[in-house]
């Protein structure tokens, strides 16, 4: 991958349109590009998501994803993170001072059916500062004994949905605006997956060499295209 060029979504699109139009004989609008990319992303978080916790290289590869929301509950000890985005939990903690030293204690998250045998356990009991989880809702969580806690979600956010910005010159002429659009946020590295997945789900199979050997030898000038909108 030495000679990888990277790519914006104005040399994306070209290269997708490119084998679309190599194997239908047809382009596909921004619209449908759009999609197909965003499309392809999200099947390839699915494919990395399940290795998350077993492989570092995965870790790398999600990490433009992770976030971190920061919570105060109410005495009712529920956790609602707040971003629309939000897909995946990776970890909660929570912490409070012991003489004047910040403990942090994690969360585990248990089952319905354990709720009541993990409260009423004198063998190991639930307190203040060993507390334990529950999922009530998608990004909701509420903590056992409920009362006031701060701590903090660790989570991954939806990738961000592709966005061509461009204008239109003489009524046909799509021209690509970098300004008003919103760029794939994996890593390089992972953006022939993204587009070897999106041409898939259009039936279009490549590899990642061919994705790779288009990009190194790209045109530099910018990218236009008929309105097909």
């Amino acid at each position: 991958m030495a000679n990888f060029v990277k790519l914006n979504l104005q040399d994306i699109f070209a290269l997708l349109n490119f084998y679309i139009n190599k194997y239908t004989g047809s382009f596909y609008t921004v619209t449908e590009l759009t999609d197909a990319l965003d499309a392809g992303q999200m099947a390839l978080y699915s494919d990395y998501k399940p290795k998350y916790a077993t492989s570092q290289l995965s870790k790398e590869i999600l990490a433009p994803f992770k976030q971190t929301y920061n919570f105060t509950t109410l005495v009712s000890g529920y956790v609602v993170v707040p971003d629309a985005d939000y897909l995946d939990l990776l970890d909660i903690q929570i912490y409070f001072q012991v003489s004047n030293r910040t403990i942090y204690y994690p969360i585990k998250l248990i089952n319905e059916d354990e709720r009541a045998d993990r409260l009423n356990s004198q063998l190991d009991p639930v307190t203040i500062t060993s507390p334990i989880g529950e999922q009530t809702a998608p990004k909701t969580f509420r903590l056992y004994p409920v009362g006031n806690y701060n701590g903090n979600v660790t989570y991954l956010r939806r990738p961000a949905k592709p966005v061509f910005g461009y204008t239109v010159v003489s009524g046909r002429v799509i021209v690509y605006d970098p300004n008003t659009s919103t760029q794939l946020e994996w890593r390089q590295t992972e953006i022939p997956s993204v587009i070897i997945k999106a041409l898939e789900i259009l039936g279009i199979n490549l590899t990642s060499q061919e994705v790779i050997g288009w990009s190194s030898t790209k045109a530099e000038s910018n990218y236009v295209n008929v309105n097909r909108i």
